[in-house]
């Protein structure tokens, strides 16, 4: 598979389509929250619970951990202004777990030249499914992989402005 370019992972994201994650009717049941957060407090809570239960595994079988360090920077003002949608943003890192597991990387992509890549062997960018406001969108997770043996990390979470149809 050729590489893509390492700024295009939101764009390609417009590619993805619901039968892309399975079949589209267990997509849309899986694809429901389970848990909401309404604010920081509350998304902190949550993200804290999940940690406790080590790490996440994708539908792929890519496996990321959280840290403290991580659940600080997805509830941060960057990583809300990142995504489409503050409430989406709060909702999806409540389902973190759940989105993490149905989450698909049909792309690879380079390594961003302009960031700091020691240590990195590669950044995966995969791809959710959730439900939000009756239509099903796209919630992006960014797991960096490492060179030396160190467990991947779950880097961000970002809440697409893509609905995805099928």
């Amino acid at each position: 598979m050729d590489k893509q370019p390492w700024d295009s992972s939101n764009a390609k994201a417009k590619e993805l389509e619901l039968p892309d994650f399975g079949l589209p009717e267990e997509i849309r049941k899986l694809a429901k929250p389970h848990r909401t957060a309404h604010n920081r407090y509350e998304a902190k809570v949550i993200l804290k619970e999940i940690l406790q239960r080590g790490p996440v595994v994708s539908k792929t079988g890519l496996s990321a951990r959280l840290t403290s360090e991580t659940i600080g920077k997805l509830i941060s003002s960057d990583a809300l202004n990142k995504s489409y949608d503050k409430i989406l943003h709060y909702c999806a890192l409540a389902n973190l777990d759940r989105l993490f597991s149905l989450a698909i990387e049909p792309w690879e992509f380079e390594l961003n030249p302009n960031k700091n890549n020691q240590g990195i062997k590669a950044r995966h960018y995969l791809y959710a499914p959730f439900e939000y406001q009756g239509s099903i969108r796209i919630v992006k997770f960014t797991v960096k992989e490492y060179q030396a043996g160190i467990t991947n990390k779950l880097y961000s979470l970002e809440a697409l402005d893509i609905i995805v149809s099928g």
